[in-house]
């Protein structure tokens, strides 16, 4: 009987949780244009307590410019007075380097089959336009397109 009662008590005083933190920094990535507040960027908008539909109109406006659809990498840091910083960097390098081969996706096998042509021209155009990204600012031009060249080894004959 003792017992019966000692779970019951038990089962009544359970400890309160702690809420939840979640690190006001969000990387994601976002198809130009094509920002909703459905899943999965509304979710994760909401436990930071950021106005999603605005957010939303936001990107939307930055990224009008740009081709629809393309895969735009953001940098979202909320602030505690649920205000963001948005900061979209240019697609990656590999989205770059298939656009540029014209192919849908890279070879399967690497180094024996050839899924697009592309020329150093495409990969200097495309180190420029890398270079302006926040994380390889202070990279050379000659490392970009050494970097952009291992990537490119589905796209070579």
């Amino acid at each position: 009987m003792a017992s019966r009662a000692a779970a019951k008590v038990v089962r009544k005083t359970k400890v309160p949780t702690d809420p939840i933190v979640h690190s006001p920094f969000l990387k994601i990535i976002i198809p130009a244009q094509q920002a909703r507040p459905a899943p999965p960027l509304g979710p994760q908008l909401g436990r930071r307590n950021v106005n999603i539909a605005n957010f939303c109109k936001d990107f939307n406006e930055k990224t009008k410019d740009v081709i629809e659809g393309i895969p735009m990498p953001c940098f979202i840091s909320v602030k505690a007075d649920r205000s963001y910083d948005l900061v979209i960097s240019h697609p990656s390098s590999m989205h770059l380097l298939r656009m540029a081969a014209a192919a849908k996706k890279g070879a399967a096998l690497p180094g024996t089959e050839v899924c697009g042509r592309l020329t150093l021209k495409h990969i200097y155009h495309i180190a420029e336009l890398k270079k302006q990204d926040p994380h390889l600012m202070r990279r050379d031009l000659q490392m970009i397109c050494k970097m952009l060249d291992w990537y490119s080894t589905p796209f070579r004959y």
